[in-house]
């Protein structure tokens, strides 16, 4: 199933990268027309990347549940799939910002917002300087649960009872400028991720992935004109619609009845570095139609592809230079120093 779930990446990193296009060309100064932000504005991709942190999870870890043994290796492989990447990227990006290039770009003013950036986990309301990585602290959080789990069942369990009610009681969805270590953690985001959970649970089933997904393709229909509705019900919706999409992949790729175009893979594969960086790409390629003059030529939609294919072919050649490299020295490492696991008898 792993080629249609990095498809499913790639199509989350996508949505994400078109939805904040849109806005950024409404901005005065990119032209003031925010194209294709009647369609755009639907697609919710950042909540589809928790569902998919669900899924991914317990498909590689599930049976490291109640393994204490199993803890470091899980640990390891976490923090390094997420945060070195993470770190080079806001150490680049905020060298460009102090050295005075960025239009509204800004980076923390006080060490308290500098930790909070740095560690992921949320003291201050202060934004990073990947405004996109406001995601990661819901996904930080939630590696720390299941590390719980991993190390003992029962823990594990009391833990994401007592989030999961205190999500539930609170159930906000705070804004950009709202965030706070208790609204974070508290957040209804965080039950994202159980349709993720759910979602893996379902694809181990008997199937051939048509049904589930037919009935995402419904579910997503219906969630878009809802989006409106209080508190925020009508993503519900599409984050079923997301899960269901993901249980048809991968029983379609498991029953060979399809499998993703090779094209989406790669960009899935990429996914992580497209998502972190593709503000700073847009803004960048924005800039350059408008002192350009090619802005005035094409039109606001024809500028809206060129920066969105042109994004996307930057994000795939800094995964090929940066991302991919950096993983496989990761990878290469932990495989030299690997000990036998003491439940297997082999490497873990």
């Amino acid at each position: 199933m792993l080629k249609n779930f990095q498809a499913a990446r790639a199509i989350a990193a996508l949505c994400a990268a078109a939805f904040h296009l849109s806005i950024s060309m409404a901005l005065p100064r990119y032209g003031g027309n925010a194209a294709f932000y009647e369609i755009t504005q639907y697609l919710g991709a950042n909540r589809f990347f928790f569902v998919l942190s669900g899924f991914t999870i317990f498909l590689a870890h599930a049976k490291d549940i109640g393994q204490p043994a199993a803890l470091g290796t899980f640990v390891y492989k976490r923090f390094t799939r997420l945060i070195p990447l993470y770190w080079l990227y806001t150490l680049i990006f905020s060298i460009i910002v102090w050295m005075g290039f960025g239009t509204d770009a800004k980076i923390p003013s006080n060490w308290l917002d500098w930790l909070t950036a740095i560690t992921l986990i949320r003291f201050t309301p202060g934004a990073p300087p990947l405004t996109v990585a406001w995601t990661l602290f819901h996904e930080l959080a939630f590696y720390a649960v299941f590390a719980v789990l991993i190390w003992n069942r029962r823990a594990g369990m009391a833990l994401a009872a007592v989030t999961v009610a205190l999500t539930l009681l609170f159930f906000h969805h705070p804004g950009a400028h709202d965030r706070t270590a208790w609204n974070v953690y508290t957040a209804a985001y965080n039950l994202y991720f159980l349709f993720g959970i759910g979602a893996w649970y379902l694809s181990r089933k008997a199937g051939n992935g048509v049904a589930e997904t037919v009935l995402a393709l419904i579910l997503v229909a219906i969630a878009m004109p809802l989006k409106g509705l209080p508190h925020q019900l009508g993503y519900m919706i599409l984050i079923a619609g997301f899960a269901f999409f993901l249980v048809g992949m991968a029983k379609l790729e498991n029953s060979a009845s399809f499998f993703a175009p090779a094209l989406l893979v790669r960009i899935g594969n990429a996914s992580y570095t497209l998502y972190l960086i593709h503000e700073q790409v847009q803004g960048l390629l924005l800039k350059v139609l408008m002192r350009s003059g090619l802005y005035g030529v094409l039109g606001a939609h024809l500028s809206y592809i060129v920066v969105f294919v042109g994004t996307v072919a930057i994000a795939y050649v800094v995964y090929l230079l940066v991302e991919r490299p950096m993983v496989q020295w990761f990878r290469r490492r932990y495989e030299a120093s690997a000990k036998p696991d003491p439940r297997f008898g082999v490497a873990a």
